[in-house]
């Protein structure tokens, strides 16, 4: 579906299935975006940024600030909408520490 616009079925005879060999060079080039959009942001972690930290398919958001996560999440969810990624709410985790 496209622009509400039903397409014809077509079948996937091969792919790149999660594990796969060339899955962690095409999520990297996929994310990359998504990366210089955070870090443009300016709501990562010292002058060196440090605000997304990718690791397989996770993805950890650090800020020094109260409101540059929500204005991260936000960039990841504009960027999902816009590139048709959908991030799994339930293995995401508030992890708030103040000392």
């Amino acid at each position: 579906m496209w622009n509400n616009i039903l397409g014809q079925s077509f079948s996937i005879l091969c792919g790149v299935r999660q594990g796969g060999v060339l899955s962690p060079i095409l999520f990297s080039i996929y994310v990359d975006d998504l990366i210089k959009c955070l870090r443009h942001s300016a709501h990562g972690i010292g002058s060196q940024y440090a605000g997304s930290i990718l690791y397989a398919d996770d993805i950890t958001l650090l800020s020094g600030s109260c409101r540059g996560p929500q204005r991260m999440l936000d960039i990841c969810a504009d960027f999902g909408r816009e590139w048709d990624i959908c991030f799994n709410h339930t293995k995401s985790v508030n992890d708030l520490r103040w000392e």
